[in-house]
């Protein structure tokens, strides 16, 4: 995702942040959108150049429309010696080398690990080539997608470099495949993982994706449609794009676009809301071709071919919440693979209630994240401060990701795994 990319406190929650914390955004929307300023972004003293890898899984069907995706692609950044290897995992729809996950990669190979960066399974190039069941958004079979791939990406590491052990870690939607995948590990021990950090997480991806949805609303904009407000934006950017001198899609640039571009009436909610809803229907269409489920794609259109245009399917996408597509793809799919499955469980499945007791007893998993993030609500935060104690650390501001490239925060992610 471009910008992006939840009682009672029973226990004490770690506040021991940097005493110079002073990250420049109060508002929490303004702090999602914006990010850090790149005056203030950690840079490493080195750049490691990531080297692009693939799995090609044999016999695997890719519709021909897909047939440039067929190898699911990751990237690594790996030490000259022996080193702790940490793998990280994208955010909802980003990809093993977008800018923060490139980011991220600098930073933990700068901290002595050997990395491996890995596109989330809601990711069109996960969903094509990697997915078992080819409809991602349930955590369980994403997780065991993840955990089969790390498998394979550790055999391939481990002929070439000596590896000291196992972390895992991951933000936003990653940060809470990071945690079921420690708690997987728990039991299946091929890794035996030595701390798994969450940045960020959502504690319940229904309730966090739900909020998201909900500023695409009627009550939010107004007679605007979502597919109205998209290409609003769209244009908005594409103007800026067009005219100003732009070497790269980093950082900078982003940064420099929602500062300068005029952002007048734009709501930064709805902004964010479309930034998600953008990475969910390519997520959708994506399944619903490999499926060929007919919830996108009537079947009279079938085989879609690489000169088809396929505008009108993305366009039908912008208008399907998360929230539908739970209810009328995802779930149906499920009671389809297992009739016991309810639409209760298939939430609970997808949150961090789910493991409870095991994140409770076990102190390998630590969290790092924003008190104003905006996906979370105050039960997420209760949650969060009453399951991890002084294994959290939560700053006052930041919203959601936006202070994750700010020096504070960057220093004490990494002194909350370095070996």
């Amino acid at each position: 995702m471009v910008f992006l990319c939840l009682a009672i406190v029973l226990c004490p929650l770690a506040t021991a942040f940097a005493a110079d914390y002073s990250y420049p955004y109060s508002d929490p929307y303004q702090a999602t959108v914006y990010g850090t300023p790149p005056d203030q972004i950690y840079r490493t003293q080195q750049m490691v150049k990531p080297k692009q890898r693939s799995i090609r899984i044999e016999g695997r069907n890719i519709p021909e429309v897909f047939s440039y995706s067929g190898e699911m692609l990751y990237s690594t950044a790996l030490q000259k010696g022996e080193a702790p290897l940490i793998f990280i995992i994208a955010g909802t729809g980003a990809e093993h080398d977008s800018i923060k996950m490139g980011f991220l990669t600098q930073v933990f190979h700068e901290a002595g690990f050997h990395v491996v960066a890995l596109s989330s399974p809601t990711h069109m190039n996960f969903v094509i080539s990697a997915s078992r069941f080819g409809a991602p958004g349930y955590v369980p079979h994403d997780v065991d997608d993840l955990y089969r791939v790390m498998g394979w990406i550790k055999e391939t590491v481990e002929k070439e470099r000596a590896v000291s052990g196992y972390y895992v870690t991951g933000y936003s939607l990653g940060a809470l495949h990071a945690a079921f995948l420690a708690h997987k590990d728990s039991v299946a021990g091929e890794f035996g993982f030595r701390k798994a950090l969450m940045i960020n997480p959502p504690v319940s991806l229904y309730h966090s994706v739900k909020r998201l949805d909900s500023w695409l609303t009627a009550e939010n904009l107004g007679e605007v449609t979502v597919r109205e407000e998209i290409e609003s934006l769209i244009d908005r950017f594409s103007n800026y794009y067009r005219d100003a001198d732009v070497t790269d899609l980093d950082d900078n640039f982003l940064y420099e676009m929602v500062t300068r571009v005029n952002m007048d009436g734009v709501d930064l909610r709805s902004l964010i809301g479309v930034d998600f809803r953008l990475s969910s229907s390519s997520m959708i269409f994506a399944s619903d071709v490999c499926l060929r489920a007919g919830y996108l794609v009537p079947p009279a259109d079938y085989p879609l071919t690489t000169g088809k245009p396929l505008m009108p399917y993305a366009e039908a996408a912008f208008d399907i919440s998360f929230e539908n597509y739970m209810d009328e793809f995802l779930l149906p799919y499920l009671k389809h693979l297992d009739p016991t499955m309810d639409r209760y469980t298939m939430m609970r499945q997808c949150s961090l209630y789910d493991i409870r007791s095991y994140l409770m007893e076990n102190d390998k998993v630590v969290l790092i994240g924003n008190s104003d993030d905006v996906i979370l609500n105050d039960n997420d935060l209760a949650f969060i401060k009453t399951v991890f104690g002084q294994r959290a650390t939560l700053y006052p501001s930041g919203g959601h990701c936006g202070n994750m490239m700010y020096g504070p925060f960057v220093e004490a992610m990494v002194a909350m795994v370095k070996p």
